[in-house]
């Protein structure tokens, strides 16, 4: 797969793999961490464990092993660009591991004929327990032709002026902010846009407005790409159960909630039409 055959929103499931004694002796070996905790079964009786554990990044190095035999990006990778994970149960010797992968975002890079797609990675036991979680970014190569996936790339400026042009001819939209003056940011990850609102009408799409927001609705890559393919709009739900954080004003947010709402759905039709 080359960078324009990826979309923010697929999913894609690996192989399982066995984990091994061998497995074990050979990463305390390759890593020279042999804490009694990895290696000495009578140690690790006497711990919350009660028996021995592998070694956290050994979950990463199966996460990528297993991602290597879908051969998805065998003739295009460049480079692995980051790995940002969390260990949540300890992993041991009898397991199965298997992952599940969700594309959150797709963005070229600067530099030509070629593009960063960020994934989002659960890896999972043989009793389907969530056993490390993370994301990491890949560089791969493009074709240069087909469509190109920037618009889902949430929170750039191409993705917010895409959805200005969409808010500005959204007649329900426009009536929501018909009396409102001020700036409203959507930032997901590390990026973040601002939208300049002035009685109904974007007027500026900016990285950050001269005064700031008046507020931001922000949330993780993976909540917005979930937004996008749920069934239905439930923006408000999510936001009521801590996914979606409001910095700013919390009053003009909640003067406003029709409207982010109504944001939201074009927000959705926006990335399901360049999905189709």
């Amino acid at each position: 797969m080359y960078f324009e055959d990826f979309v923010v929103g697929q999913r894609f499931s690996s192989k399982t793999r066995e984990v091994t004694e061998h497995d074990l002796a050979t990463f305390a070996q390759l890593s020279g961490d042999v804490h009694p905790l990895h290696t000495d079964a009578d140690y690790a009786a006497t711990t919350r464990f009660g028996r021995p554990v592998l070694h956290g990044p050994f979950g990463v190095a199966v996460f990528f092993g297993l991602f290597h035999e879908l051969g998805l990006v065998d003739e295009s990778v460049v480079a692995l660009l980051d790995t940002n994970w969390r260990y949540l149960r300890p992993v041991h010797v009898g397991d199965t591991l298997r992952f599940e992968m969700t594309i959150t975002r797709c963005q070229r890079s600067s530099s030509a004929g070629q593009g960063v797609v960020n994934r989002h990675v659960v890896l999972l036991n043989q009793h389907d327990e969530r056993v490390q979680e993370g994301t990491t970014a890949l560089l791969v190569r493009a074709r240069d032709t087909g469509v190109d996936p920037e618009d889902r790339a949430f929170g750039t400026l191409a993705w917010g002026q895409a959805l200005a042009q969409r808010l500005t001819t959204d007649e329900r939209f426009v009536s929501a902010t018909a009396n409102w003056d001020g700036t409203l940011g959507l930032r997901s990850g590390e990026q973040e846009v601002q939208l300049r609102i002035y009685r109904g009408q974007v007027v500026d799409v900016t990285r950050r407005a001269p005064h700031g927001a008046t507020f931001t609705v922000e949330a993780p890559e993976l909540i917005w790409t979930e937004l996008i393919c749920a069934a239905h709009n439930d923006f408000v739900k999510r936001t009521m159960s801590g996914q979606f954080d409001v910095r700013g004003s919390g009053y003009e947010y909640l003067r406003l909630t029709k409207a982010v709402v109504l944001l939201m759905d074009n927000v959705r039709t926006l990335a399901r039409g360049e999905q189709a």
